[in-house]
Order: structure tokens, then sequence, then C-alpha cells
């Protein structure tokens, strides 16, 4: 790689590339010790701001290596062509060589010479003290590159300790460097959360990110659609460059310090008395030193390896003769515990780890303790290791509730097709009641009204399953008692399956009036029970408009996910977007970050199960904002991933948003034409959703006509929703009219809103009152109103109508200023401008011809060129000229690039906006 094409992969360095270059100018100091670990992006740093000093400095570049490190001043022979043998002997005589050979370069060049050390950590001792000689003599720059753990480099750090040298440790990139770093390698947006696995797995390595990127590519775990890119499963890196990189590491270090490395990869994490015991402490203290083992805040202080994918390839390389004794020598020194003592997820999770890796040895383990383990991780939303256990279960009294746990962890696996082939039992095989539990039949039931789900079965299909379900329980539970009826638990889910059958249909009235019941009742119902509860609740209260009471259940839910110690992470998406959606529809748009950046930094697994929907609701807090450029950018990997697994039923929203955002912001780049249309889901979804839906897709239509009303659909719309009671969609739906220049539902608006909970109805009742009053001040004050509830594209709109307002009634002068407002808080306005606003506020948008006659202004012709280009009188361009000046709020030609371009960011000659 040539150094040029090294600094086209500098992302996120901004800081450090102006700390590199502006330590290289001081006159005060000889030059830079870059530190970093390998593939950190030390040598793409270097090159780049050696790139950005080229004026004033002339590079030279030589690199270490290992041959070189055995060879005395092996690494600048470059520059001893001239040195004789006898000169070679005289360490004096070598800096001469050296320092008159820079004196030529520098001579010949006319600029100071600065020379790039790469891979110093190869350096033999020679040339480090010969290079710590040049740095003290001021002759030339220095920049030396190196890992951390260097011991020849020890002069040269002595002269940072100095202040001769500045010593720059280079850090991880930052996770939106690595999503940066990730869309540019691809060529396409990336979904957030797909880079935010790829983060986590390479801890902000930018050599690990690209390599983890090649090899998803060649599984097909990196699947591209429509130009997006997003993960379909987290990718291994067997038979990739880093494979190699590690067997080196592994060879370099001492026998004691490769026993630590594989006994903590193997375990996951381990008390480090215990990691010390099997080998020693110095061993784990040499390898905290140099980065590659963490020692855990806590009381047991837990050993774990910092890189992830060090510990999973330390494991493939592990053979299994040697995990198995390594295996038994740390449970003769450690006891991880039962699964079923564990009280905390990461103590679970650690249990289940050493489940994984006695299976991995060849042990046979009890079938019930494979069962607690299958249990345990279908509970945690792992289906892959779900899977693994429950499949390794054979005694066969144990059978029947191994296959209802293979289900479990095909539903977490999206692989609803074997979960109907898996439950086709509890339809045909519930005679045979001594084989089932009370506790296997409510997996079954729950894990089946989920499959039902996923296949968009109507409610009659979710209604039948309850009864099945409870006359099964009823059989069983005579079978051991004959005095027995249905137990309560069972009557009371089974209720609750009836309610979500309702919702299915769209009767939200009786489905809410069924849950209120439900909920008052509530007594000692079991976590699982309750959890589905409060969030089928909280869908059904925020789709009706009662946010407030939403919030109540869905932060009950919340509460029991996060108190379940892991047990009910199965959930998480059931749980996070009733609870995102309820915080979104009240206008509680920073919680809303907060809920998602939970998601992030969750369990990895989880994330990437969840991460179209992730996306969605990410997507859907920009629209909501106004941000549609952003919303689009969140929105089109969200789509992509959905196609392949939509657990929440959000496709059809998600391509409503999308399609309405790409409209609006002009996006030609949003895949083939018709691929956001909101038909290509092939399915409907919940009914306050589908609705949405089909109003953002009447809303995209609209918004690309500038004359005429609006589509009778969206009014239409919007009296559907308030037939139903669904005020939550009817409010997006009344925004949108409005946004589309449909006027006349302002008075709808302002009542729906008047009483409607949250800051974002309240914005909007205070932007529709101020409308429909005609005032001017009203609507600017509106917009405040909206900037404070990060309504942006809200506040936009309404200084818009007071810029219509201030045109039609001939005050050009205040009309101006109101535009040149727009344009000085641009960035307070999250970057949105008058360039999405309706038709209706046409008065401030350039015609197709003003933005040709605008590009030809800034490109340096005069009118008279221009009158020649359009073949038009001199007075006619100059007429138009004037317009264009009034549209911007300006009054010369110096002023006209700035505000073109804070009015109308990002066009594309040609294009209409």
């Amino acid at each position: 790689m040539t150094h040029r094409e090294q600094t086209s992969e500098l992302f996120g360095r901004d800081r450090e590339l102006a700390e590199v270059t502006s330590r290289l100018l001081d006159p005060g100091l000889r030059g830079v010790v870059l530190l970093g670990a390998e593939g950190i992006g030390k040598s793409s740093l270097a090159a780049s701001a050696a790139e950005h000093l080229r004026s004033v400095m002339a590079p030279y570049y030589v690199s270490g290596s290992p041959v070189l490190s055995r060879m005395q001043y092996g690494i600048l022979s470059t520059y001893l062509g001239s040195a004789t043998a006898a000169d070679m002997e005289s360490p004096l005589a070598v800096l001469r060589t050296v320092r008159a050979h820079f004196q030529r370069l520098t001579e010949t060049s006319g600029m100071q010479s600065l020379l790039v050390v790469d891979n110093a950590q190869h350096l033999d001792e020679a040339s480090a003290h010969l290079l710590t000689q040049l740095a003290m003599s001021g002759e030339l720059r220095l920049m030396v590159i190196s890992r951390p753990r260097a011991p020849r480099i020890h002069e040269l750090l002595s002269l940072a300790r100095d202040g001769l040298l500045a010593r720059i440790d280079l850090e991880p990139l930052s996770g939106p460097a690595v999503h940066e770093f990730c869309a540019s390698v691809l060529g396409g947006p990336v979904l957030q959360a797909s880079s935010t696995v790829l983060h986590r797995m390479s801890r902000g390595n930018p050599l690990y990110v690209k390599e983890m990127l090649t090899r998803a590519r060649r599984q097909q775990r990196l699947v591209e659609r429509n130009g997006a890119w997003y993960l379909s499963g987290e990718p291994d890196c067997v038979d990739t460059p880093l494979f190699d990189l590690v067997k080196t590491l592994l060879a370099t270090r001492s026998p004691a310090e490769r026993s630590v490395l594989e006994t903590v990869a193997l375990a996951g994490r381990l008390p480090r008395s215990v990691a010390s015991a099997v080998s020693d402490d110095e061993a784990v203290r040499s390898l905290m030193i140099d980065g590659l083992v963490e020692i855990l805040p806590g009381q047991d202080e837990f050993a774990h390896l910092v890189q992830p994918l060090h510990e999973e390839i330390i494991r493939c390389l592990v053979p299994a003769a040697r995990s198995a004794e390594i295996h038994a020598r740390v449970l003769g020194r450690y006891d991880p515990g039962p699964l079923r003592e564990q009280t905390d997820p990461e103590g679970l999770d650690m249990a289940l780890r050493y489940v994984e890796w006695a299976l991995d040895c060849g042990e046979r383990l009890p079938p019930e303790d494979l069962l607690a383990a299958a249990r345990a991780a279908n509970n945690m939303g792992d289906g892959a290791r779900g899977r693994r256990f429950a499949a390794a279960v054979r005694p066969l009294p144990f059978r029947k509730d191994a296959e209802v746990e293979l289900a479990v962890a095909y539903a977490q696996e999206g692989s609803y097709g074997r979960v109907r082939t898996q439950l086709e039992t509890l339809r045909a095989g519930t005679d045979d009641a001594g084989s089932w539990t009370q506790r296997s039949l409510q997996r079954t039931a729950f894990t089946s009204a989920l499959m039902l789900r996923q296949s968009h079965a109507d409610g009659n299909e979710l209604t039948g399953l309850a009864e099945r379900w409870v006359e099964a329980a009823t059989r069983l539970s005579a079978s051991e008692d004959a005095s027995a009826g249905t137990p309560a638990g069972v009557s009371a889910a089974a209720q609750l399956l009836a309610a979500a059958a309702l919702i299915v249909d769209g009767n939200y009235t009786e489905a809410r009036s069924r849950l209120a019941d439900l909920a008052a009742g509530e007594t000692d119902q079991d976590a699982e029970r309750a959890l589905v509860l409060h969030g089928l609740y909280a869908e059904v209260l925020t789709a009706c408009g009662e946010v407030e009471a939403a919030l109540e259940q869905a932060q009950a839910a919340a509460d029991l996910l996060n108190n379940s110690a892991g047990q009910l992470w199965g959930y998480t998406g059931f749980v996070f977007v009733r609870h995102a959606f309820a915080l979104l529809h009240s206008g509680r748009f920073t919680q809303v970050e907060q809920l998602a950046a939970r998601i992030h930094s969750g369990p990895q697994h989880l994330l990437t199960a969840l991460g179209g929907t992730l996306g969605v609701i990410e997507g859907a807090l920009e629209i909501h904002r106004g941000r549609l450029h952003e919303g689009l950018r969140r929105l089109r990997p969200a789509v992509e991933a959905l196609r392949d697994g939509d657990p929440e039923v959000l496709l059809p929203y998600a391509l409503g948003l999308a399609g309405y955002a790409s409209a609006v912001v002009g996006d030609g780049a949003s895949g083939p034409a018709g691929s956001t249309r909101v038909s290509t889901a092939g399915y409907t979804g919940r009914r306050h959703l589908w609705l949405t839906a089909q109003a953002y897709a009447a809303a995209a239509e609209a918004s690309q006509s500038t004359e005429g009303p609006p589509p009778e659909q969206l009014a239409a719309l919007a009296a559907e929703a308030r037939e139903a009671g669904l005020h939550s969609s009817e409010k997006d739906i009344l925004e949108l009219c409005l946004a589309v220049g449909g006027l006349a539902q302002l008075g709808r608006l302002a009542e729906l809103t008047a009483d409607f909970d949250g800051a974002e109805a309240q914005a909007l009742h205070a932007y529709a009152v101020a409308v429909a009053s005609g005032n001017p001040d009203r609507m600017v004050a509106a917009a405040e109103d909206a900037i404070r509830a990060q309504k942006y594209l809200v506040a936009v709109e309404s200084i818009g109508h007071a810029i219509r307002f201030y045109g039609n009634h001939g005050n050009l002068r205040r009309q101006r200023a109101l535009i040149q407002q727009l344009r000085r808080r641009r960035e307070e306005l999250a970057g949105v401008t008058v360039s999405y606003l309706s038709p209706s506020l046409h008065l401030v948008r350039l015609t197709r011809r003003e933005h040709e006659i605008v590009d030809l202004l800034l490109s340096g012709a005069t009118t008279k060129d221009i009158a020649v280009h359009f073949t038009l009188s001199q007075r006619t361009v100059e007429g138009h000229v004037y317009r264009i000046y009034v549209k911007l709020g300006i009054s010369r030609r110096a002023d006209l690039e700035s505000a073109y371009r804070a009015l109308e960011p990002g066009h594309r000659t040609g294009s209409l906006l």
C-alpha cells in the first residue's frame, strides 16, 4: 500500500492528526513518537500528517522488520551507501554519513527533512541510538511509529520525557469513526447496529474491522441490498490474516504467558487468582502491561482478554486435548456455580460458557444440566447456544422439554418454519399429558404465539391457541390431582393471548378494556406473563394516544426485563419497541436516544438480532424531529435488514417512513424505483402502524407535487384513525397533512393536540393555532416552542408560513429578515432548511432555471455570459438574479454562495427542490 492510499483510510483521527502536525511544526520539539497497537492506524496517521506537511517538509520513509532488527544499522542502510567498512565500525562515522546524506537532501529540496520510521519496535540497538542522536541534533524532524512494547526505543522515549520529542499514544477508533470507516470501505450506508457489533468485536482497531468486513462478505453474513449494508450474523475470523497474526502473537510470548492467554480465552473470564494459579502472576502482570489482558473491577478481579477476536481465534487454535486439560485444571481450582444460583447476567453467561466449554471438550453432561442451560440461553435471547444445549439432551424422559427448547431457540433465531414443525406437537400430541409440564406448556404456547404473529395469522388462530393451551393444562392438572381444575396462571395467560388476538385484528378498544381488567387483577403472576401484559397494554395505550399511562406500563415491562438477571432478555425487542413508541409520541426524544444506546451497549447477540428493529426506531426518531436526511440514512439499511427478519413486524411502517423521507429530500440513491413502497413488504402489521405507513406513502406522493391540494387519501386515513380511536396515528397523519400543504386540517390538529400528553403534541398544538390565527408573530413564537421540543421541521414550517405571510403582504424587508434568520440558525435547527418546506410555501424555493443561473454565477459567469448561454436578454437575466437575491435574503453577489449553500444544502445542478 502506498502512503497516499494509507491516508485515504484515515477515519476519526482529526484530533490526532492536528496534534501530530502541530507537534512536528513546533520549533521547540524535534519530532514525535507515535505509539499504538498493531492495526490501530499508526502508519495511516503518519502518512496523512506527512502529506499535510509536504509543502514545508520533505518526508522520507524507512520501516523496520524482524530481519533488519538482526542487522546493525539495518533500518538505515538506505542512507549508508557511501559508508566504508571502516566507517561502519565507528558510530560517530555512521552518524556523520547519515547527517551528510540528509543535509544534501535538504539542500536539494529546499525544505526541512522529515524522517518517518515505521515499525520501530524492530529497531536494532545501534539504529535506535543513532536516531536518538539525529533527534537531538535538530537537523531534521523525526516521526517514530512503534507498538507500545518496544524496549529498544527507550532512548527515544526518554527524549519524550525530557520534552524534545512529543509522545502520542493512539487510542482505538470510536464507534462513530468505525461506522464512517465501514460506510467508506463498503461504499454505501451501513446499519448502525452492524457497525456497533464490528466496533465491539474489533475494539476499534481499523485493521481488524477491515478483515472482519472482508470475512463477513465472503461468508455472506454481510449483506448488500439496494446499496445498503447490514450484518445478518456475527462474522468469525478463521482463515483471515488475523488468524496468522494471533498465531504470531502466541509464538512471541513465553510459555507461561501463552498458558494464561489460552486459559483466559477458553474460560471467557476468570478470577485473576485462578489465572495466576494455573500459570504464574508474573505472566498475568506482563500481559496486563502489554494491554492483552484486562482486570475487571470487582471483588473477584476477573481477568479477560482485551481484544474479543483474540479470544475467539485462540479458542480455535487450542487443540481439544489441551483444552480438556486446561478445563480440568481450572475446575480443580474454581467452581463457577450451578446455573440456578446465578443472580446476575454476567454470572449466568459465565456459567453457560463453562457448559459450552465442557461440550467442546467432549464431556457428557447430565441431561438436567443441559436442559437448564438450554432454558437459560433461550431466556437470554441466545438461540444459537440454546439450540446447541437442547440438541445435546438425549435421554427420553427429557426429550419433550428439550424439543420445546429447540423450538424456542429457533424462534429466537427467526426460523419460524422450524418453530411450526417443532410445535405441531401441541396441536396433535397433548394427549400424552404425562410427558408435559406446566412450564413447558407455557413456553410452547408463548412461542407459538410469537410464530403466529410472525406468520401474520389472524386473531382467530391466537384465540384457538389459547383454548388448546387451557385444555392441555387442565388435562395435565387433572392427571396429577383429579379434583384440580385449570391452573389460575394458565387462565390469566390465555386471556392475555385473547387480548393479543384483538390487537392483531385491530380492535384496540376491546383490547384496552381486556388488558385493563387483567392489569387490575394482577396478583402473583410470574414475571414473563407480567412483562407481556405490561408490554401489550403499553402498545394499546400508545396507539390510543394515552401516552403517559402507556409510559407507566412500558416502564413496568422494562423494570421486569432489567431485574430478571438475564432471564427475560429474549423479550428485549418486544419491550424496547413499545417503550420507544411511547417515548416517541410523548416527545421525549432524548430518552429514545438513551433507550437505543442501552441496546447498543447490551448483549451482542441481541444487537445482531435486533439491528433492523433498532434502526427503524432511530430513523423514526429523526423523522419525528424533522431531520429527514439523517432519518433516511438510518432507515435505508434498516429496511433491508427487516426484509430478512422482522421480529416486531415493523417493515411496512419503515417503508412508509423511508419513502417519504426519500421523496422530500430528493434522494435518488435510495435504491431501485419502488423499493420503498409499503406494498413491497407483503404484509400490513399492526393497524395503527399500518395507517401511519400508508399516510407517509401518500405524503411522499404529495410532496413531489408543487401544485394542488394533497391527496384525499391523507384526510381519509386521518378520519379512519380517529374513528378507531388511534389518536397517535391520527396525530402523525395530521402533521403530514400540514407538511404537504393541507391547511384544512389545522382545526382538527389543534383540537386533537390540545389535551394530548407530551412535548411533541404541545409543539404541534402551538403551530396549528398560530397558523390558523394568521398572525406571523405567533408563528415565529410557535417556531421557538418547536425548537425546544426538537421538532425542527415544524419550526422551519412555522417560520415559513410567516415568510409567506410577509411576501403576500409585500413586506419584503421582514420576509428577507426571516429567511436570514433561518440561515443563521441552521445549526440550531439541526440542519433542517427551507429545502424541506411544503409546496404551499413555494415563495422561498428556487425554480430549476434559477438553480441553473446560481450555478453559473458561482462559477464566475456575468449576467451577459448567462444571457448568451440561455439565449435570453441581459435584462431578463438581471430580473432572475434580482428574484434570486430576494428569495435568499441577500443584496449583493458576495453573499450568494453562503446564502445558497445554507438554504439549499447538497443541491445538485438540475434538481428542483
